[in-house]
């Protein structure tokens, strides 16, 4: 099907382009499960599709990305800091960010009656964000962090303490100040950097196995090895101690929700306790070094509901695509909305990214 200049396409012609270049996943979430939930508003009755919320989703990964800008353009940092050659796991990163963090906020009396290298405290709050170096194999990881709770903080303050939590391994850090929200954009871009990948590295862990053999008796003999063997970190990407933002998350996005131009679907996932928008603590997202991020839990007005049937048979899942992609460029018509351009960007970007890596 071929656009002709001067021609208005129906709406059923506009849905069959969006299918064919693969851009209908700008308007609705492609997710099979997806596209037979809603979620209905206890209060209004008000309707909105589901989504399923993950980075990797060519709908849902740059709406979430947006939408942590938003939420951590609440906490207002003040500086941004990027610590290099963090690790080459993200547990050996986790640990040395811990490391550095404890070490600013303890600060240091330095050495003998001259207190030589004394260092203030910095009672500082921060999220950070991890990236995976270009030469990975050299450099790992590194951390670009968002801070607040100090205007300043001397550079030879930070390289001290980043050279003791990485035991000498690294010493390079940039530290620059944060004028505008450019940063804050510059850091959630990395939520979806290589999400196709999302290597997180591997850690060594110890397995005890349990090997038959024969004895000499002729009898079956119950030997215990202890091998080891390597996993993919499970550590957690995105970062934050407890006070970097004003209130918690789940009130902020929340707000945000309420007010947003993309009102259109939700991602709210509820669970049995009501809890809304627990991916904040699962995926990707940890605390600091006291325990992690803990929220009380808020019921959610929002309720989940099954509006059709689980089914394996492509040709019915291609229709609930096709239906739910009408409905949605109908509503969008109807509103006078558009895709914003930072979700367009985000969108663009990702799509990118999955094109090379495929």
């Amino acid at each position: 099907m071929m656009y002709r200049p001067g021609y208005t396409p129906t709406l059923e012609e506009r849905v069959e382009w969006h299918l064919e270049d693969g851009t209908d996943t700008l308007y609705v979430c492609p997710d099979a499960w997806a596209l037979r939930h809603r979620f209905i508003n206890r209060e209004t009755g008000e309707v909105r599709r589901a989504r399923c919320d993950r980075w990797t989703c060519l709908y849902c990964g740059p709406r979430k990305v947006d939408m942590w800008r938003q939420v951590i353009a609440e906490a207002e940092p003040t500086l941004h800091i990027v610590l290099t050659k963090a690790g080459n796991t993200m547990e050996e990163a986790a640990r040395a960010l811990t490391t550095w963090v404890q070490a600013l906020r303890r600060g240091s009396k330095g050495r003998g009656r001259g207190h030589v290298g004394a260092r203030p405290a910095f009672h500082i709050e921060y999220l950070g964000v991890s990236e995976e170096h270009k030469n990975f194999e050299e450099n790992g990881f590194h951390w670009h962090l968002l801070v607040k709770g100090a205007d300043f903080i001397p550079h030879e303050h930070l390289v001290a303490c980043w050279k003791s939590a990485t035991k000498g391994r690294a010493s390079v850090v940039w530290v620059s100040a944060i004028n505008n929200t450019r940063a804050i954009g510059y850091v959630t871009k990395y939520l979806t950097k290589d999400v196709t990948r999302e290597r997180k590295g591997q850690k060594t862990v110890v397995r005890e196995g349990l090997i038959l053999r024969v004895g000499e008796d002729g009898q079956l003999v119950e030997d215990r090895e202890q091998v080891e063997a390597l996993v993919e970190s499970k550590a957690r990407r995105i970062r934050y101690s407890r006070g970097f933002f004003p209130e918690t998350t789940r009130a902020i996005r929340a707000r945000l929700f309420t007010r947003s131009e993309e009102n259109g679907d939700a991602a709210v996932e509820e669970q049995g306790d009501g809890t809304l928008w627990p991916e904040l603590e699962g995926n990707g997202v940890g605390g600091d070094e006291n325990g992690g991020v803990s929220e009380e839990p808020q019921v959610s007005e929002w309720k989940l509901e099954e509006v059709a049937e689980f089914t394996r048979e492509l040709e019915v899942y291609r229709e609930r695509r096709r239906r739910a992609l009408t409905e949605a460029i109908r509503e969008r018509d109807g509103n006078g909305r558009y895709v914003s351009r930072r979700v367009l960007t985000l969108w663009e970007y990702q799509r990118s990214q999955l094109r090379l890596a495929g």
